[in-house]
């Protein structure tokens, strides 16, 4: 899984807007008194930072600065975040000076989408943090599912709830409800069973994704 932060997200992009969260599900969200919309731009930020994490791999257009990698003296070098778009800027360093990919260099760099960047025409050398790469990857456009499963995510966690953190099922009409609980263990990441779905298709950690 990345492990390096999330990056810079492309100005304005999200996985969903105010007016999408206010409209979703029963508008349960829709009073700008009770939601102001700095509090849903907020939440926003905070789901899509989980879901990136959970699933490695951003699900909107980021910009990764200065990335650091250890070079192995092959023709390819994996880096952190896959669905890699393009290396706009790459530097080796030979003792403490960095030397800068020119531009036909950079063009021989191909990116696969699980995040290995292939140098057709050169190799990356060998040391230990010795690499630097900026590049923006991530999907150009949010995956319906995905974005289904930050609006319940957001539906469900923005309104103060009056259930203890502790129960684990409640009755209602003469039915008993259970309460899931994820926690990352076994995969059970939430209770939401789109969220599920979406983490499990989504997930960039393992071969064959998509």
């Amino acid at each position: 899984m990345a492990g390096t932060g999330t990056g810079t997200p492309a100005t304005g992009s999200t996985l969903f807007s105010v007016a999408e969260a206010r409209a979703f599900d029963k508008a349960q969200l829709t009073s700008d008194t009770t939601y102001p919309d700095a509090a849903i731009i907020a939440k926003e930020a905070e789901i899509r930072e989980w879901l990136e994490r959970a699933c490695g791999v951003n699900f909107i257009t980021t910009t990764h600065t200065d990335e650091y990698h250890d070079g192995d003296g092959s023709r390819e070098l994996l880096l952190d975040w896959p669905r890699v778009q393009a290396v706009s800027a790459a530097s080796q360093r030979s003792d403490t000076t960095w030397t800068d990919l020119t531009a036909t260099e950079l063009g021989q760099l191909q990116a696969a989408d699980l995040g290995p960047v292939y140098w057709d025409g050169g190799h990356w050398q060998r040391g230990r943090r010795n690499i630097k790469v900026t590049y923006t990857a991530g999907f150009a456009a949010v995956p319906a599912l995905v974005k289904q499963a930050a609006l319940a995510i957001c539906a469900e966690e923005l309104p103060g709830s009056t259930t203890p953190w502790q129960a684990d099922g409640y009755d209602a009409g003469g039915v008993s409800y259970s309460i899931g609980r994820g926690d990352g263990y076994n995969g059970q990441w939430h209770a939401l069973p789109i969220v599920m779905r979406a983490i499990r298709m989504y997930d960039h950690s393992l071969p064959g994704v998509a």
